[in-house]
């Protein structure tokens, strides 16, 4: 039991239609699990002011359909501040912190801009972009939770939260891992590795089995699709997109000296899906790969 982690969804709102899929999305999320939903909209103002007490009716139309579709404890609430501060603070202790990825405003692109990257650095659980196939297309309800294996840190903290995605939903767990005989050198430059492509499948599959060893001892009645691909990590993703409830990345902090790393710090293949993928994407990011695994939903 990870007792720092209450099981709350905390969904950043605004007036717009990909908002409230986001908030409906997580709805359906918190009440098949029965967790509380946190809504939560941002305006101009100091942090230090007191919550704005009368909600928008957009916001209360929000937290009612909430309530019909299920969720027993839902807070909606308006707070002043700037949106990295305030969603940092009420993401704090939850399970998922959930955005819409189609905005107004100071909300539009918000995942591909500093606002989200600056969440990702920052919050202690996984961020989930919200989106269908194009902005008046509502996300996926069914299909497999997709994610992608590489046995770093930021990838088996993303093979956790999938893995336990997978068994709140009572969904398929498709993992994936991609092998090529290019890889890139520590000064960025690609080189071609000697050995023979079986060899570097059968390296492939090997890791991919030990690493589903691990989760798999600790949600042992989930059912797991295993997929090796002689591929590039975001084109393999973006190809299962089309038919997955979601897909979950590990999102790598990039050092500053890293080549071509000025305005990459959300690495290319968690950009890459965020904006292109046409499912929901859950980013794992580097505060939650150097903690301990712990199970997203229901405080474990």
């Amino acid at each position: 039991m990870d007792a720092s982690r209450d099981g709350t969804i905390v969904v950043g709102v605004n007036a717009s239609d990909s908002a409230r899929e986001a908030a409906e999305w997580a709805a359906d999320l918190a009440s098949g699990q029965g967790e509380p939903l946190h809504l939560v909209h941002v305006v101009p103002g100091s942090y230090q002011d007191a919550p704005i007490a009368v909600l928008p009716v957009w916001l209360a139309e929000l937290r009612a359909t909430a309530r019909r579709l299920g969720v027993r404890d839902c807070v909606a609430e308006v707070r002043p501040g700037e949106p990295v501060g305030v969603l940092t603070a009420c993401a704090d202790g939850a399970a998922m912190l959930v955005l819409g990825s189609y905005g107004d405003g100071a909300w539009s692109g918000m995942l591909a801009g500093s606002v989200a990257l600056a969440l990702l650095e920052r919050v202690r659980c996984p961020v989930a972009v919200v989106r269908g196939a194009s902005p008046r297309v509502p996300p996926p309800r069914g299909g497999p939770v997709v994610v992608g294996v590489d046995g770093s840190p930021a990838g088996r903290a993303a093979l956790d939260v999938a893995a336990g995605l997978a068994g709140a939903m009572g969904a398929r767990l498709m993992a994936v891992r991609v092998w090529s005989d290019v890889v890139a050198a520590s000064d960025g430059a690609a080189h071609r590795r000697t050995e023979d492509w079986p060899v570097l499948e059968a390296e492939a599959r090997d890791l991919l089995e030990a690493e589903l060893a691990r989760v798999t001892a600790t949600h042992p009645g989930i059912e797991v699709q295993r997929d090796v691909d002689e591929d590039s990590p975001l084109r393999a993703l973006l190809d299962r997109a089309g038919t997955a409830r979601m897909i979950v990345v590990g999102h790598r902090r990039l050092p500053a000296s890293a080549p071509g790393a000025a305005g990459m710090l959300l690495g290319s293949t968690s950009r890459g899906l965020v904006e292109f993928a046409e499912c929901p994407v859950v980013v794992v990011g580097p505060a939650m790969a150097a903690a301990p695994p712990a199970d997203l939903l229901s405080g474990t």
